[in-house]
Protein backbone atom coordinates (compact mmCIF):
# COMPACT_ATOMS: atom_id res chain seq x y z
CA UNK A 1 0.00 0.00 0.00
CA UNK A 2 1.65 3.01 -1.16
CA UNK A 3 0.87 6.67 0.61
CA UNK A 4 1.42 10.04 -0.87
CA UNK A 5 1.00 13.37 1.04
CA UNK A 6 -2.69 15.50 -0.03
CA UNK A 7 -0.47 18.77 -1.83
CA UNK A 8 -3.06 20.64 -0.62
CA UNK A 9 -3.41 19.93 2.99
CA UNK A 10 -0.38 17.36 3.36
CA UNK A 11 -2.01 14.36 4.86
CA UNK A 12 -1.07 11.45 4.12
CA UNK A 13 -3.64 9.01 1.95
CA UNK A 14 -3.56 6.21 -0.18
CA UNK A 15 -2.37 6.74 -4.16
CA UNK A 16 -5.34 5.52 -5.57
CA UNK A 17 -7.34 7.61 -3.21
CA UNK A 18 -5.05 10.99 -3.78
CA UNK A 19 -7.44 12.09 -6.68
CA UNK A 20 -10.72 11.22 -4.70
CA UNK A 21 -9.14 13.08 -1.83
CA UNK A 22 -8.60 16.50 -3.40
CA UNK A 23 -12.31 16.73 -4.56
CA UNK A 24 -13.86 15.79 -1.89
CA UNK A 25 -12.04 17.55 0.38
CA UNK A 26 -10.75 20.21 -1.34
CA UNK A 27 -13.32 21.13 -3.87
CA UNK A 28 -12.44 24.99 -4.67
CA UNK A 29 -8.21 23.87 -4.47
CA UNK A 30 -6.54 25.01 -7.79
CA UNK A 31 -4.67 21.70 -7.78
CA UNK A 32 -3.54 19.40 -11.00
CA UNK A 33 -3.35 15.61 -8.65
CA UNK A 34 -1.93 14.16 -11.79
CA UNK A 35 0.84 16.20 -12.10
CA UNK A 36 2.03 15.45 -8.89
CA UNK A 37 1.72 11.55 -9.56
CA UNK A 38 4.91 9.97 -11.71
CA UNK A 39 4.01 7.81 -14.60
CA UNK A 40 5.24 4.77 -11.56
CA UNK A 41 2.81 5.90 -9.00
CA UNK A 42 0.18 5.98 -12.52
CA UNK A 43 1.39 2.51 -12.63
CA UNK A 44 0.38 1.40 -9.46
CA UNK A 45 -2.86 3.14 -9.27
CA UNK A 46 -4.07 1.48 -12.12
CA UNK A 47 -2.95 -1.84 -10.93
CA UNK A 48 -4.57 -1.18 -7.72
CA UNK A 49 -7.95 -0.53 -9.35
CA UNK A 50 -8.26 -4.13 -11.06
CA UNK A 51 -9.60 -6.58 -9.29
CA UNK A 52 -7.52 -8.76 -7.57
CA UNK A 53 -7.86 -12.57 -8.00
CA UNK A 54 -8.80 -15.00 -5.88
CA UNK A 55 -7.13 -16.04 -3.10
CA UNK A 56 -6.85 -20.16 -2.80
CA UNK A 57 -5.45 -21.39 0.41
CA UNK A 58 -4.39 -24.31 1.46
CA UNK A 59 -7.44 -25.81 2.17
CA UNK A 60 -8.90 -24.02 -0.89
CA UNK A 61 -5.97 -26.36 -2.91
CA UNK A 62 -7.10 -29.05 -1.52
CA UNK A 63 -10.80 -28.76 -2.01
CA UNK A 64 -9.80 -28.28 -5.45
CA UNK A 65 -7.94 -31.31 -6.04
CA UNK A 66 -10.79 -33.49 -4.06
CA UNK A 67 -13.43 -32.03 -6.68
CA UNK A 68 -11.27 -33.18 -9.87
CA UNK A 69 -10.64 -36.17 -8.43
CA UNK A 70 -14.66 -36.76 -8.08
CA UNK A 71 -15.40 -35.27 -11.27
CA UNK A 72 -12.31 -37.61 -13.18
CA UNK A 73 -13.66 -40.83 -11.18
CA UNK A 74 -17.23 -39.94 -12.26
CA UNK A 75 -16.11 -39.86 -15.86
CA UNK A 76 -14.67 -43.01 -15.80
CA UNK A 77 -17.74 -44.88 -13.92
CA UNK A 78 -19.72 -43.51 -17.07
CA UNK A 79 -17.11 -45.05 -19.38
CA UNK A 80 -16.63 -48.55 -17.65
CA UNK A 81 -19.53 -48.74 -15.54
CA UNK A 82 -18.21 -51.44 -13.47
CA UNK A 83 -21.46 -52.00 -11.80
CA UNK A 84 -23.32 -52.72 -14.63
CA UNK A 85 -24.84 -56.15 -14.30
CA UNK A 86 -23.23 -58.47 -16.66
CA UNK A 87 -25.00 -60.45 -19.25
CA UNK A 88 -24.76 -63.80 -20.79
CA UNK A 89 -21.84 -63.81 -23.60
CA UNK A 90 -21.29 -65.68 -26.91
CA UNK A 91 -21.37 -69.05 -26.02
CA UNK A 92 -22.87 -68.80 -22.62
CA UNK A 93 -26.08 -70.14 -21.40
CA UNK A 94 -29.09 -67.51 -22.12
CA UNK A 95 -31.19 -67.03 -19.05
CA UNK A 96 -34.44 -68.14 -18.97
CA UNK A 97 -37.57 -65.91 -17.60
CA UNK A 98 -41.01 -65.79 -18.31
CA UNK A 99 -42.87 -62.44 -18.98
CA UNK A 100 -46.86 -61.28 -19.92
CA UNK A 101 -46.83 -60.03 -22.70
CA UNK A 102 -48.50 -56.91 -24.29
CA UNK A 103 -51.43 -58.43 -25.78
CA UNK A 104 -51.81 -60.17 -22.51
CA UNK A 105 -50.46 -63.74 -22.76
CA UNK A 106 -47.09 -64.73 -21.58
CA UNK A 107 -43.74 -65.98 -22.99
CA UNK A 108 -41.35 -68.32 -21.60
CA UNK A 109 -37.72 -68.20 -23.30
CA UNK A 110 -37.02 -71.75 -22.72
CA UNK A 111 -40.59 -73.02 -24.46
CA UNK A 112 -39.94 -70.88 -26.78
CA UNK A 113 -36.72 -71.38 -28.19
CA UNK A 114 -37.69 -75.66 -28.32
CA UNK A 115 -39.43 -74.97 -31.72
CA UNK A 116 -36.39 -72.66 -33.51
CA UNK A 117 -33.74 -70.38 -32.97
CA UNK A 118 -34.76 -66.77 -31.12
CA UNK A 119 -33.62 -63.09 -31.70
CA UNK A 120 -34.30 -61.80 -28.60
CA UNK A 121 -34.71 -57.66 -28.42
CA UNK A 122 -34.21 -55.29 -25.82
CA UNK A 123 -35.67 -52.43 -26.37
CA UNK A 124 -37.84 -49.46 -25.07
CA UNK A 125 -40.88 -47.71 -27.32
CA UNK A 126 -39.46 -43.99 -26.92
CA UNK A 127 -35.65 -45.37 -27.93
CA UNK A 128 -35.20 -43.28 -31.31
CA UNK A 129 -32.65 -46.03 -32.22
CA UNK A 130 -35.55 -48.67 -31.47
CA UNK A 131 -37.77 -47.21 -33.50
CA UNK A 132 -35.34 -46.74 -36.36
CA UNK A 133 -35.15 -50.61 -35.83
CA UNK A 134 -38.41 -50.99 -35.82
CA UNK A 135 -39.66 -48.78 -38.94
CA UNK A 136 -36.76 -49.59 -41.02
CA UNK A 137 -35.23 -53.45 -40.53
CA UNK A 138 -36.92 -55.69 -37.91
CA UNK A 139 -39.93 -56.15 -40.09
CA UNK A 140 -38.14 -56.92 -43.29
CA UNK A 141 -36.01 -59.40 -41.27
CA UNK A 142 -38.89 -61.02 -39.13
CA UNK A 143 -40.38 -61.41 -42.78
CA UNK A 144 -37.49 -63.12 -44.27
CA UNK A 145 -36.48 -65.09 -41.14
CA UNK A 146 -39.83 -66.01 -39.21
CA UNK A 147 -40.29 -69.25 -40.51
CA UNK A 148 -37.06 -70.30 -39.12
CA UNK A 149 -36.42 -68.59 -36.33
CA UNK A 150 -38.74 -66.71 -33.57
CA UNK A 151 -39.07 -63.54 -32.87
CA UNK A 152 -39.01 -61.62 -28.80
CA UNK A 153 -39.08 -57.75 -28.03
CA UNK A 154 -39.04 -57.20 -24.05
CA UNK A 155 -39.61 -53.21 -23.32
CA UNK A 156 -37.63 -52.70 -20.50
CA UNK A 157 -39.54 -49.92 -19.26
CA UNK A 158 -42.72 -50.11 -17.08
CA UNK A 159 -45.17 -48.45 -19.34
CA UNK A 160 -48.76 -49.51 -20.47
CA UNK A 161 -49.17 -52.31 -22.41
CA UNK A 162 -51.57 -50.39 -24.46
CA UNK A 163 -48.84 -48.24 -25.62
CA UNK A 164 -46.44 -51.02 -26.99
CA UNK A 165 -49.57 -52.55 -28.47
CA UNK A 166 -49.98 -48.95 -30.23
CA UNK A 167 -46.25 -49.43 -31.37
CA UNK A 168 -47.11 -52.79 -33.09
CA UNK A 169 -49.34 -51.97 -34.48
CA UNK A 170 -47.66 -48.30 -35.69
CA UNK A 171 -44.47 -50.84 -37.07
CA UNK A 172 -45.90 -53.38 -37.99
CA UNK A 173 -43.86 -55.96 -35.31
CA UNK A 174 -46.11 -58.91 -35.10
CA UNK A 175 -44.16 -60.96 -32.48
CA UNK A 176 -44.52 -60.98 -29.00
CA UNK A 177 -43.66 -58.11 -26.87
CA UNK A 178 -42.66 -59.16 -23.32
CA UNK A 179 -43.26 -56.38 -20.85
CA UNK A 180 -39.86 -56.77 -18.08
CA UNK A 181 -42.12 -54.42 -15.53
CA UNK A 182 -39.92 -55.08 -12.54
CA UNK A 183 -36.30 -54.80 -15.02
CA UNK A 184 -35.45 -58.18 -13.64
CA UNK A 185 -35.03 -59.76 -17.19
CA UNK A 186 -32.92 -56.88 -18.32
CA UNK A 187 -30.64 -57.20 -15.11
CA UNK A 188 -30.65 -61.05 -16.26
CA UNK A 189 -29.17 -60.35 -19.42
CA UNK A 190 -27.07 -57.22 -18.06
CA UNK A 191 -29.08 -54.60 -20.56
CA UNK A 192 -27.70 -50.95 -20.09
CA UNK A 193 -28.35 -49.27 -23.49
CA UNK A 194 -31.34 -50.37 -26.31
CA UNK A 195 -31.36 -51.83 -28.37
CA UNK A 196 -29.66 -54.99 -27.14
CA UNK A 197 -30.33 -58.04 -28.89
CA UNK A 198 -29.12 -61.82 -28.31
CA UNK A 199 -29.37 -64.74 -31.16
CA UNK A 200 -30.00 -68.20 -29.12
CA UNK A 201 -30.09 -71.24 -30.54
CA UNK A 202 -32.16 -74.56 -29.71
CA UNK A 203 -30.21 -74.78 -26.96
CA UNK A 204 -30.66 -71.83 -24.90
CA UNK A 205 -27.05 -70.65 -25.97
CA UNK A 206 -26.00 -67.32 -27.08
CA UNK A 207 -24.69 -67.45 -30.17
CA UNK A 208 -24.54 -63.59 -30.93
CA UNK A 209 -24.70 -60.53 -29.12
CA UNK A 210 -25.27 -57.00 -30.24
CA UNK A 211 -24.89 -54.01 -28.20
CA UNK A 212 -26.91 -51.40 -29.94
CA UNK A 213 -27.70 -51.28 -33.62
CA UNK A 214 -24.94 -52.64 -35.18
CA UNK A 215 -22.62 -51.10 -38.05
CA UNK A 216 -23.73 -53.83 -40.34
CA UNK A 217 -27.50 -53.16 -39.99
CA UNK A 218 -29.77 -56.18 -41.84
CA UNK A 219 -27.08 -57.97 -42.58
CA UNK A 220 -25.43 -58.59 -38.99
CA UNK A 221 -28.89 -59.88 -37.92
CA UNK A 222 -29.02 -62.15 -40.92
CA UNK A 223 -25.82 -63.73 -40.85
CA UNK A 224 -26.01 -64.29 -37.06
CA UNK A 225 -29.35 -65.97 -37.76
CA UNK A 226 -28.33 -67.90 -40.67
CA UNK A 227 -25.47 -69.20 -38.24
CA UNK A 228 -28.35 -70.98 -36.24
CA UNK A 229 -31.22 -71.41 -38.55
CA UNK A 230 -29.35 -74.50 -40.28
Amino acid sequence: MVMKKCPVCGVSVKLENLERHVKNQHPRAAVDVRSAISAEEAREIEAAKRPAGPVITAKGTRTIAIVAVGVAAIILIAIFNPFRGVGPSVGQMAPDFTLTTSSGGSITLSSYRLAAPVFLEFMDINCIYCIQEAENTLPALYSAYSASARFISVEIKNVAASEVESFRSRYGTTWPYGMDTTGATSRAYGVDVTPYFFIIDRNGIVSAVFRGVPSGGYAAYANALNAVSG
